[in-house]
């Protein structure tokens, strides 16, 4: 078997499981990596993928979302990835065009624009409302940044597709803080134990749930334009 041509970096195993999901036996030109929400594991392991020989590499997954306009579920193609220093990692503009024509051709509305790669999690409305004000961002997540760096220093093609969880005007629940092992499955230990301590937090953590779904069954729906996503390379 040769060398994987296209690196998947998630933060979640549950995105992991959707790639894994999408590709079905079809996996021998891609290798799926899970930073259990780390920028830091996301820069290892998107640099174990060029390693590996990968030619391309795409952040795929769920976000937050930045722009008050965005809902639970909407598809976000990154035109380039912002970090919370300011650089700044271009998408390949063919990689990222042919997506977008793809998801045209099947009717799968996506929004295109900029995308936040934090090292952190922002979990309040405000918070959220000045980084759309100071960034443009569409959206929030924290491997896009570190995958981004590492495309750009080993001058591969880069990709980041997002669905959307929880929505700008939502507050995240403390749990999310500590929620997930390094492996991206969830700590349910640690999640209940949270819970315990701040029951008020409940019915945020379960529209959290709810959200998250939403925005997995989006990223499955990508089943029908899996060669634009994963293919070209």
């Amino acid at each position: 078997m040769g060398s994987p041509r296209v690196g998947v970096v998630t933060g979640l195993a549950s995105e992991a499981a959707v790639v894994d999901g999408l590709l079905g036996e079809d996996v021998s030109s891609v290798r799926v990596v899970c930073a259990g929400a780390s920028a830091a594991r996301a820069a290892v392991l998107a640099r174990r993928l060029v390693d590996a020989g990968v030619n391309a590499l795409i952040s795929f997954g769920i976000a937050g979302a930045l722009d008050p306009r965005l809902e639970s579920g909407d598809l976000v193609v990154a035109k380039d990835v912002l970090t919370d220093d300011a650089d700044c990692y271009a998408c390949d503009s063919d990689w990222q065009e042919a997506v977008r024509s793809a998801l045209a051709e099947v009717r799968l509305p996506c929004r295109h624009g900029l995308i936040l790669g934090s090292k952190r999690l922002w979990r309040a409305p405000d918070d959220k409302e000045v980084l759309f004000g100071t960034t443009g961002c569409l959206a929030v997540d924290m491997e896009s940044g570190a995958v981004g760096a590492i495309a750009a220093e080993a001058g591969l093609a880069f990709l980041a597709v997002r669905a959307i969880a929880d929505r700008a005007q939502d507050s995240l629940p403390s749990l999310v803080e500590n929620a997930l092992k390094p492996d991206g499955r969830p700590a349910i230990g640690r999640a209940l134990a949270a819970l315990a301590r701040r029951p008020s937090e409940i019915p945020a953590a379960l529209r959290l749930a709810r959200q998250s779904e939403l925005a997995l069954a989006r990223l499955r729906t990508l089943e029908a334009v899996k060669d634009a996503l994963f293919g070209g390379f």
